[in-house]
């Protein structure tokens, strides 16, 4: 869950200042009226009908004005551009890679008939660059992206033959060389060489065409592998086949609902631990944009050096690929290229964007086509319904608590709906492309109340259902000490957002790309609830801090075990006492007892059977073995491994005793470092290598 981030817009910008000039502005009866509105689409256009809400204060229309700019520059990619061949001339080739890229991206994408073409060039020459680092692939991406934006034909020649040389050191088959080769001659005609080095051109064309014939004969085939292709992150499979109604579950999981917990998850049959209970894709997930520089915005890998695509008309975000590059223009981007900037003026938080990537991730068309659907559920049976349209619907449902919300907080977050509508206005979501002043006092269109009404009720259920995206950073492959997870960007997960809240985990959660993994690290009974945990944890926060925290950030009194029972910290965890499980596998309630026991047979204080403890202790003294070949492999980087030595002793510890064990918390700390490095991973070397 998202654990500091429940307010809408209370950072450094002008959405601040906007929000209290229009509170200083209301009316008695003002903040009544809104209460008095029966859904988010009254509320919205009560708000959107306040006059001043259109008031427009000076300082945030300074702030509008100043992030107008999307930072392209020709001749600030030039300046670039010439220091990167500097270091080229040096042999410098990867600060000169990392120079090109700041050129790339700063370069116009358009440029009048007498100007360089910039972006051109810096591809081109990153590519020359990329080519001596052995770098075959990625030189070859930047070579088409070079002849795609008006490399100069008189130069194209050299462009051409750099293509051929990286198809055959990457072993292309020979008629792709030979093709490419033919096509250089051809180019060379349009240059500025004189007749005996064409001549020369030629045949040194000629001779690759029959040297490609052999492979690797010019130049060895030895690529720049990137750790993440050593590293290939693979989605594993729920276990147990998948639930038919909520398809990113496992079919061990069932969907309960009552008036106290709400709809909640519960175990349809025995859950061991390690079992992946979830895979879930998100309905919509934004990228922290401090990593906007570093992360590819549409598949959220890291960026390795000469990997940047940068959108063509901003400089705020940059693709690892051409193919997430057309994806992300063909959709989201396309609105927000032009509002990134004011959007980081205005100071919101990431939720907020959040609810803005919700709507422009689908035409308003689609929202316009499942309004019925949402409106008048009955419509949604027998009906033939896209994955979409039913992930949207199944988001749509998750809580918002609108029944105790203040009327101070409806109008805080119905203001930021309609501010983000606006946004939407100025992107050219709804057509035509408005003026950036924000200042639209006109009534609004169906089609806009509806998104706008959609708008309020996404930052109110984000509130309380957006989930953090993580990624690991560690020093180097293999190397865990020091390994810190970081914030890479934010998602509403509508499957797993129904699990509810313990201050004892009974999952763990991590990430590859912006699909979120969920495995058990305890075991659940049937018809136990399967909970996940939304940031306060036993070990390290006493019961009321917990309670005080969850009721302030999700508005619930926790009542999960670890508060009823009010468990230790694990720094006040003893070893003077076990809790045993009853061996009755009706049971299986807690024993408790005294670690210097002579007795082997203990009574259950629940069910009255008598248990011998002896094989639970040889049984406990066996997990030892494990536990310690767990950490051995984690410190020799096998976190595959690790894991399952981990799992194993967790599977043993929870079948003997009862939580809170200090030793079982331990090994599920070892447990969740070794799955968060199976996920999104990034090393500081590939950090220092981008800077």
């Amino acid at each position: 869950m998202m654990e500091d981030d429940d307010n809408f817009g209370e950072k450094n910008g002008f959405f601040k200042t906007y929000h209290i000039s229009v509170l200083r502005k209301l009316r008695n009866g003002d903040l009544a009226g809104l209460q008095a509105c029966c859904n988010d689409e009254e509320r919205l256009i009560f708000v959107h009908n306040l006059p001043y809400v259109h008031d427009i204060p000076q300082e945030m229309s300074l702030a509008m004005a100043k992030s107008l700019p999307n930072g392209k520059s020709a001749i600030d990619a030039q300046k670039k551009r010439t220091e990167g061949n500097e270091f080229f001339k040096k042999k410098n080739y990867k600060r000169a890679v990392q120079l090109y890229s700041e050129a790339i991206s700063k370069a116009p994408s358009t440029v009048k008939e007498t100007e360089e073409p910039q972006l051109a060039m810096a591809f081109a020459n990153r590519s020359a660059a990329l080519f001596h680092l052995d770098a075959y692939a990625r030189a070859l991406v930047d070579i088409d992206q070079a002849l795609a934006n008006g490399y100069p034909d008189e130069l194209r020649y050299k462009l051409v033959e750099r293509q051929a040389k990286c198809l055959a050191a990457l072993g292309r088959p020979t008629d792709e060389v030979v093709a490419i080769c033919e096509s250089a001659i051809k180019c060379v005609n349009d240059s500025r060489l004189d007749l005996v080095k064409r001549q020369q051109f030629e045949r040194d064309m000629k001779q690759l065409i029959s040297e490609s014939a052999v492979p690797n004969q010019i130049i060895p085939a030895v690529n720049i592998q990137s750790i993440r292709d050593h590293e290939k992150k693979y989605l594993p499979d729920v276990v147990a086949g998948r639930n038919k109604e909520h398809p990113s579950f496992s079919s061990k999981i069932r969907i309960e609902e009552d008036a106290v917990a709400g709809r909640y998850g519960v175990a349809d049959s025995p859950i061991r631990v390690g079992d992946v209970i979830a895979v879930d894709a998100p309905y919509a997930c934004v990228m922290n944009p401090e990593k906007f520089s570093t992360h590819c915005h549409h598949c959220y890998r890291p960026l390795e050096l000469g990997e940047l695509l940068p959108c063509p008309n901003c400089t705020n975000v940059n693709f690892c690929s051409v193919t997430c590059r057309c994806e992300a223009m063909a959709g989201y981007h396309a609105i927000e290229c032009p509002l990134l900037s004011c959007i980081d003026a205005a100071g919101i938080s990431i939720t907020c964007y959040l609810a803005l990537r919700m709507i422009a991730i689908h035409p308003p068309s689609f929202f316009m086509d499942v309004k019925p659907l949402i409106e008048n559920p009955e419509l949604q049976k027998g009906v033939a319904l896209s994955e979409q349209t039913k992930k949207y619907i199944r988001t749509h449902q998750l809580v918002t608590h609108d029944h105790i919300r203040n009327k101070e907080s409806f109008f805080h977050v119905t203001l930021m709906a309609d501010f983000l509508l606006k946004c939407l206005k100025v992107g050219g979501y709804f057509g035509a492309i408005e003026p950036i002043e924000f200042n639209f006092p006109e009534p609004l269109s169906d089609q806009e109340k509806w998104i706008g009404s959609l708008l309020l009720r996404h930052l109110q259920l984000l509130q309380f259902n957006a989930h953090e995206v993580s990624e690991l950073r560690m020093d180097r492959p293999g190397c865990m000490d020091g390994a810190k997870t970081f914030f890479l960007g934010a998602g509403v997960y509508p499957t797993v957002a129904l699990l509810n809240h313990s201050c004892e985990p009974g999952v763990i959660r991590c990430f590859v790309g912006d699909v979120m993994i969920v495995r058990a690290i305890k075991s659940f009974q049937r018809g136990e609830m399967v909970n996940e945990n939304y940031g306060p944890i036993f070990t390290q926060k006493r019961r009321a801090d917990r309670q005080r925290s969850l009721k302030d950030r999700y508005w619930f009194d926790c009542r999960c075990l670890p508060c009823t029972e009010d468990w230790p910290l694990i720094g006040e965890m003893t070893d003077d006492t076990l809790r045993f499980r009853c061996r009755d596998p009706a049971c299986r309630k807690p024993l408790v007892v005294a670690a210097d026991t002579m007795t082997p047979f203990i009574a259950c204080p629940s069910c009255k059977k008598s248990n011998n403890i002896l094989k639970s202790l040889q049984n406990l003294q066996d997990t030892e073995g494990s536990f310690v070949r767990g950490s051995e492999l984690m410190d020799q980087g096998n976190f595959a491994g690790a894991l399952e030595c981990c799992l194993q002793t967790m599977a043993k510890l929870d079948d003997i005793l009862c939580a809170p064990y200090r030793d079982y918390i331990q090994c599920q700390e070892k447990a969740r470092r070794c799955m968060l490095a199976l996920g999104n991973i990034i090393y500081e070397t590939m950090q220092s290598e981008r800077r």
